[in-house]
């Protein structure tokens, strides 16, 4: 049985009004962090990132899934992975 590497690089930015950080699993996974200060989209082919206010901080992240799986989670619109939101402080 071959092991399948579960653990994919992707560029995201961090929105500095809610906290969300976001990337985009596929070319034409467009979409918004929760306060819609900024816009991801371009998947793994390339990255367009819009903003309302300022440049957002580009950050690197590792999630623990192929990307096929990313892909399959946009594409049947199950969106387990996208946005990474900012925990609730206590």
């Amino acid at each position: 049985m071959v092991k399948t590497k579960k653990n994919t690089k992707v560029s995201a930015f961090e929105c500095e009004k809610c906290g969300d950080i976001i990337y985009s699993r596929d070319t034409h996974d467009f979409h918004y962090c929760t306060c819609g200060d900024i816009a991801i989209d371009g998947g793994f082919d390339y990255v367009k990132v819009s903003y309302k206010t300022k440049m957002p901080k580009l950050v690197f992240k590792h999630i623990s899934a192929t990307k096929k799986e990313l892909f399959n989670d946009w594409n049947n619109r199950i969106n387990k992975f996208g946005v990474i939101h900012k925990k609730k402080e206590s």
